[in-house]
Parts: structure tokens; sequence; C-alpha cells
């Protein structure tokens, strides 16, 4: 595992990446959609140049390969491989080829990282099950809450400790000073971020057993579905919390 490496998966416009590499990390991004890649090798040029950026364009898949990307035009973050979901509720959009590689090779060639986010729009679990066959593991993933079956996944994947991140309500997170994750950067998170991850997530580290009582209270409460609010969920690898049971 490389301590100072994150891989940005779901690039998009590149406010997580200029995060990370605000906090001191190096950062491999991956982002399908070839004009916001475009965009993004513009706008960090500079940290391109310098080696601690390191933008990749092509989408993640269980095969190598070109696929049909479906550019949504009215919601670029609703943009997928999944034409389903690329294309929901009747918005616009337009169709890409786009080529792409499997999760296993990007580890293969880029290492290990600290730290995996990934939002990926229909393909999370790809990465997350890559993570499973990784004889070394990072010491951290976030992926964006699809159901249940997302803890899930970040469970059998190998991690043992839980965090959830409300999306809606991120930008009222006070950074702590001193720092937790890297160095200490002031800011205040805003649409199309993911917010803070690792120790610097509000809450404790929860269990598994604690980390599903959470979610069928607060997240998608059984016969009522998903509430107001959406969420990220965040994953520790290696042994368990030792905390008191989460009420």
């Amino acid at each position: 595992m490389t301590p100072d490496l994150i891989f940005d998966i779901g690039m998009h416009t590149g406010l997580d990446s200029e995060w990370y590499l605000a906090k001191g990390f190096r950062v491999v991004a991956v982002e399908a959609n070839p004009t916001l890649a475009k965009l993004g090798a513009e706008k960090f040029a500079a940290d391109i140049g310098s080696g601690r950026l390191i933008i990749e364009n092509v989408g993640l898949a269980d095969r190598d390969g070109k696929l049909p990307f479906y550019v949504n035009l009215d919601n670029d973050e609703w943009s997928s491989f999944n034409r389903a979901l690329g294309t929901r509720q009747g918005t616009r959009y337009e169709v890409v080829t786009v080529p792409c590689i499997t999760p296993a090779r990007l580890f293969e060639r880029f290492g290990v990282p600290y730290f995996v986010k990934i939002d990926i729009e229909g393909f999370d679990h790809l990465v997350v099950r890559a993570l499973g066959g990784l004889k070394t593991k990072p010491r951290l993933a976030s992926v964006e809450d699809n159901g249940f079956v997302s803890l899930v996944e970040l469970f059998n994947a190998g991690c043992r400790a839980f965090k959830f991140m409300d999306q809606v309500e991120k930008w009222k997170i006070a950074l702590p000073n001193p720092p937790l994750e890297g160095k200490f950067v002031k800011g205040r998170f805003g649409a199309c971020t993911s917010g803070p991850f690792g120790d610097e997530v509000p809450g404790t580290w929860m269990t598994l057993e604690d980390a599903a009582r959470f979610y069928f209270k607060h997240i998608r409460p059984p016969g009522r579905g998903l509430q107001q609010h959406w969420w990220d969920i965040h994953g520790q690898f290696g042994p368990g919390p030792k905390y008191a049971p989460v009420a």
C-alpha cells in the first residue's frame, strides 16, 4: 500500500482530486467522460506535469475493450455505462464509445493506494470486488450508497469498520485541526464533492452490526425506503473497531 496515493474513481469535474492534492496526496483520477477528462487535463496541467496527478480517460468494466457510454447532457453526474442510469427521467443524452479496463488492471498499473473513492454510477461494485482480490489492501475505501448490498460488498472485500457520509449535510462539517488525514486544508464541501474521508469523516467507526443498525434506522428504514438525504459509505480495511455499540 502506498501511503501518499489516492485513487479518485469517478473524477467528474475534479473537485475531489483538487482536495486530495491540496492535502498532500498524489492522485490517480479515472474519468470515462472524454469531455470532463479533457477539461481536467487542462485545469490540472501543472499537477500532471509535476507527476502528482494522473488522469486516466477510461471506463472500469468487467473486461477490457470498448463500451457505449451514455453522457447525460442535463446532469453529467448521471452519465453511465448503464443505459437506464445514464438516460434516467427522460433527460437528454448522447452516446460515445469509451475504452475500458478492469479494476484489477488499474491496480496492477498504479499499485495499491491509501484510499479509493468510488463513484461511477452503477459499476462501483466491480471496483469493490477487485479490492477483495488484492493481497495488499488500501486502508480506506468509499462508495455511493446503492442499497444495503453496498455495505455488504465492502465487508466481503475486507472492510471491518464503517462510517456514513451524509451528502446533503456535508457542507456543515468543520474539519479537525490538527488534521487526521494528510495536511490541514480550510474549506467547505459543496455540490459535486464527496466530502472528507477516513478518520475525518464525522462519527465513530462502526462494526458491521452497528453499521447495519444505523443503515436501517437512518438511511433506508424497512418499508419506507431511502429517506430524503443520500449517502456515501466509508470502509476501513483490517481489524474491526473496538468501540461501544452505536445506539
